[in-house]
């Protein structure tokens, strides 16, 4: 225990995690400020701005909370009407939450773009728009609450995660490069302690800093999120809140998903980082040999993707074709195995696709894969390091 809580001393002591940490932190604070002031909403002819517009859609939105009915929408329509006008880059200018969720879900109006748009003149029932459609294939009612810039949630962590990624490949790279650099690793066998319980020490200390630095991002966000906007959307379908592209799945359960996946791919670097830190000498080579293999996986989707586009142009029978695809997917599941994809906001809806393109169930085979990933590197950071 004493050579552990050394070990996490040393690295949440370095000045650039301590640094890195709280730039990170402010950097998201300030992005989610700038959202928050960029929010405008017009109720009965009074426009609101910034976190006071927040405040005011919230509070219309409470009388409406619950299962979404055909009466909700006529009521909403009666009392807020619908929006009448358009701004170019920006879309309804004179809309709240409410009568612009009804003008683009639930009327005979659309908005594709600035230029290409219809005002709502009616409302047309649950059946006949896309929400029925969405609740036929979940075979529930739909949930509405306020949900407000929740949507834009999965995109700000996944910065975050950039974040964590980042300061944690230029402190847990050296770990054990920096023994060797400074040449106290043979000092360090010769302890009483030796040099099992010496890597068992640095491998404990840098997990959990990863992990608590993942844990601290988390919590962070989801408290900015949810003291501003509310959790009363946690039990709105995914495919509302964020995109249609997203899993037919509550957006509660896409949250957890996500963090999950993140926490993967957080674990696994550390474990990468460590790993290639036993197999170096200098804190340069290791740091850079992990930022590399981190970047590295950017390159494999575009090989693939290359490869794929050559098959399709060489006319082959689909047959062939087939057989081709059969090949290249491992290669694909392992890219959504790399850190730098498992962080990614839009890795559960690309499993999502996978498994059912492949009749497959792509999350527990990633799960699988990235903790086999983990493991493997563990255990060879730690045969390395102590054989040296």
């Amino acid at each position: 225990m004493r050579l552990y809580k050394t070990e996490l001393y040393k690295l949440c002591h370095k000045k650039f995690f301590v640094l890195g940490s709280v730039c990170m932190l402010l950097a998201l604070t300030f992005l989610f400020c700038q959202r928050v002031a960029a929010t405008r909403t017009t109720i009965n002819g009074i426009e609101y701005h910034g976190y006071e517009a927040v405040m005011a859609d919230k509070e219309i939105t409470k009388e409406f909370t619950g299962v979404l009915t055909d009466d909700t929408i006529q009521q909403i329509a009666q009392k807020y009407g619908f929006p009448q006008r358009v701004v170019q880059y920006y879309g309804f200018s004179d809309s709240n939450f409410l009568n612009k969720f009804v003008a683009t879900y639930a009327s005979d109006g659309y908005l594709n773009d600035w230029d290409n748009y219809r005002i709502a003149t009616r409302t047309v029932p649950l059946t006949e728009s896309g929400l029925g459609g969405l609740s036929e294939r979940t075979g529930e009612d739909i949930w509405f609450a306020y949900y407000g810039e929740w949507g834009s949630y999965p995109e700000w962590y996944f910065l975050g995660m950039i974040m964590v990624s980042i300061v944690l490949l230029c402190v847990i790279s050296t770990v054990f490069s920096v023994e060797e650099q400074s040449n106290t690793k043979s000092l360090l066998f010769t302890t009483k302690e030796g040099p099992a319980k010496d890597t068992h020490a640095k491998v404990a200390a840098a997990f959990t800093l990863a992990m608590g630095l993942w844990l601290s991002v988390t919590v962070f966000s989801l408290l900015l999120y949810g003291i501003v906007y509310g959790t009363d959307s946690f039990g709105c379908l995914a495919n509302l809140v964020v995109d249609f592209s997203e899993p037919l799945i509550s957006f509660r359960m896409l949250l957890a998903e996500t963090m999950f996946f993140s926490m993967l791919g957080i674990l696994e670097l550390c474990a990468i980082a460590l790993c290639v830190s036993a197999y170096c000498r200098s804190t340069f080579h290791s740091v850079a040999v992990c930022a590399l293999c981190w970047t590295v996986s950017l390159l494999e989707p575009m090989i693939i993707q290359g490869i794929a586009q050559i098959l399709l142009a060489s006319s082959l029978e689909q047959s062939t074709l087939y057989l081709c695809s059969l090949i290249l997917f491992p290669f694909q599941l392992m890219i959504y195995t790399a850190p730098l994809y498992l962080i990614h906001d839009a890795i559960v809806s690309e499993l999502d696709a996978v498994s059912a393109n492949m009749g497959i169930n792509a999350y527990c085979i990633i799960s699988l894969l990235a903790a086999a990933v983990t493991l493997l590197c563990i255990f060879l950071a730690y045969q390395r390091y102590r054989k040296r």
